[in-house]
């Protein structure tokens, strides 16, 4: 999972529990396939940019 410091950098997290989420998507779309067959959902990643 990337930290809050490694995930700055991308526009979408997968998340499939409370908490930060998987936030190493750069598009919408890379976020859905890798959520495909997970109880997962993608959200808008608005922590800081680098």
């Amino acid at each position: 999972m990337a930290t809050t410091a490694d995930a700055r950098g991308y526009r979408y997290c997968l998340k499939s529990s409370p908490g930060p989420g998987d936030c190493k998507y750069s598009s919408y779309r890379q976020c859905k396939a890798a959520a495909s067959g997970l109880n997962a959902t993608c959200v808008r990643n608005y922590g800081p940019r680098r």
